[in-house]
């Protein structure tokens, strides 16, 4: 069974410093729940700095973390901004 790993244990990860580069790769809807809304898993691909392991990672949001998404903007670039912005400024 895969792992599945919350917002601010990916976001903690990317501002370890052992991150080169990130690239959400799939954004997937697997439910929803009336108390939080739609279901996500996102994957991402993580390329870490060289002594570490790159990896896969997919963890899950629900819809309350794109209430913000713009008419033009797809999922994966709100969700690769949020990410940064989340990570960078922690």
């Amino acid at each position: 069974m895969k792992k599945i790993y919350s917002w601010n244990a990916v976001a903690a990860f990317l501002a370890s410093g052992k991150v080169a580069n990130y690239k959400i790769t799939k954004v997937e809807k697997v439910g929803f729940n009336d108390m939080e809304g739609s279901i996500y898993h996102v994957n991402i691909k993580i390329e870490t700095l060289e002594g570490y392991k790159n990896t896969f990672v997919t963890f899950e949001i629900n819809s309350t973390y794109i209430d913000e998404l713009e008419d033009d903007e797809t999922i994966t670039d709100y969700l690769t901004t949020a990410l940064f912005s989340y990570y960078a400024l922690g």
